[in-house]
């Protein structure tokens, strides 16, 4: 250790030399102290990147030349940067576990030189103490002087955590219906670390397990791995159940780790949805037929689909959405040739349908982007005069808004009304 110090030394002697103008004269002191002092936190965790900060003040008058070594523990990597210190380093290096800045001018503020180590994940959890660094200068005529870094020396090592999102789950289902969709668990090493896992719940009901989550064991660094969660409501009754999925890891700090699952099964009614549209045809035809997109969202919260899915109407603009679970929603409809449309505040009840009115659906969407524009006329003009099989192969049933298998000016008309308007939810269907 003695003779890696005389060469550290005498490495930041040459580069000093290196960087330094004497000066003609410079008033001396009698003693110059930089005070270099060493800060570094008192834990770290296997494979974590963390700051390490010396400070040190101008020594005597001025300075003209200075360098800083500090040494991480051996097997460590250190990185830096120049713009992490001020006054900005005229070199800067880092070699292993060792950082080297240096610095050539006059300076008055004091100094703050920050980089970065990393801790190999497969260090030893126990205490590491950092190297003999130190600061060497040279002030006037005095030669070169140098000073050992205080402060702060060991920090101890300790695992990763395992950390789980999101932190609770919820699932909503009917009673007697299809079972809520699956939502997925994301399990992380909080550093770039492999933690070795597996999870397990306690769901029960009268001696089912309604809860599952596959795979049940694996391994994931701070990239992340997806556990996919499923329940099973058949046969459970309207209420509410709880349980617990543990994730265990025994690489991990903070194992074992438990996210909260609760289970809603709800009454359910009959949503039905009347659309009514602009020259149709006869009411009654099967110009009257659409499929529609249908998202029921939490009230007030449109980032919240509560249930998603496809209905069909009937020959009078009718669709039905069974299985409903009770509760108050915001729900939008949406399909090609219409803007989409959302009726904000439907209270659905158990029992009978509850009937969601959609008045008149725009026309004119022919690019389906939920506003009518320009594109779409030109989409318009290029369809205008056609009909299916006609010559040219311009026929385009988009902008047949009508449905009488012609585009012509009465759904030229249609257009230019709906012209410049768009979807009352758009940016969601």
């Amino acid at each position: 250790m003695v003779g890696e110090m005389r060469l550290f030394r005498l490495v930041s002697v040459l580069v000093l030399v290196a960087l330094v103008v004497l000066p003609v004269s410079m008033a001396l002191a009698d003693e110059y102290n930089a005070y270099p002092t060493r800060t570094l936190p008192a834990t770290v965790e296997r494979g974590e990147t963390f700051n390490v900060t010396v400070t040190f003040i101008p020594a005597g008058d001025d300075f003209h030349a200075v360098s800083l070594t500090d040494l991480a523990p051996d097997d460590w990597n250190v990185t830096v940067a120049r713009d992490w210190c001020w006054p900005l380093p005229s070199i800067y290096n880092a070699n292993g576990n060792k950082a080297d800045f240096g610095w050539m001018d006059s300076y008055t503020e004091n100094f703050t030189v920050l980089y970065k180590v990393t801790v190999p994940c497969d260090a030893n959890l126990t205490n590491y103490s950092f190297g003999a660094g130190f600061v060497g200068y040279y002030v006037g005529y005095s030669g070169h002087i140098f000073e050992d870094v205080e402060g702060d020396f060991n920090v101890t090592v300790v695992p990763p955590a395992i950390l789980p999102v999101p932190a609770s789950m919820g699932f909503y289902g009917a009673e007697n219906g299809t079972n809520p969709s699956n939502q997925t668990l994301h399990l992380f090493s909080s550093t770039p670390c492999t933690l070795n896992w597996n999870v397990t719940d306690d769901a029960d009901h009268n001696g089912t397990d309604w809860l599952s989550e596959s795979p049940t064991n694996g391994s994931c660094t701070d990239a992340g791995y997806d556990v996919t969660v499923s329940v099973n409501t058949s046969g459970i009754p309207v209420g509410n159940y709880t349980a617990n999925i543990t994730i265990q890891s025994s690489e991990a700090s903070n194992s074992p780790q438990l996210v909260p699952v609760t289970l809603y099964i709800r009454e359910t009614g009959t949503l039905q949805g009347q659309v009514n549209f602009i020259g149709r045809g006869d009411p009654g035809s099967d110009k009257w037929i659409e499929s529609f997109e249908v998202k029921l969202f939490e009230h007030g919260n449109l980032d919240n689909v509560r249930w998603a899915g496809s209905a069909t109407t009937n020959n009078i603009g009718v669709f039905t959405v069974p299985d409903v679970v009770v509760a108050t929603y915001d729900v939008g409809i949406k399909n090609c040739t219409c803007l989409s449309e959302l009726v904000t505040n439907v209270t659905v009840t158990g029992g009978g349908p509850t009937v969601v009115p959609f008045d008149t659906l725009r026309e004119g969407d022919v690019d389906d982007d939920d506003s009518v524009s320009g594109t779409d006329f030109g989409l318009f003009k290029l369809a205008y005069g056609s009909y299916p099989g006609c010559p040219g192969g311009n026929w385009d049933p988009r902008c047949d808004f009508n449905r009488d298998d012609s585009v012509s000016g009465a759904d030229f008309g249609m257009f230019k009304v709906n012209y410049g308007t768009w979807g009352d939810a758009c940016g969601y269907f």
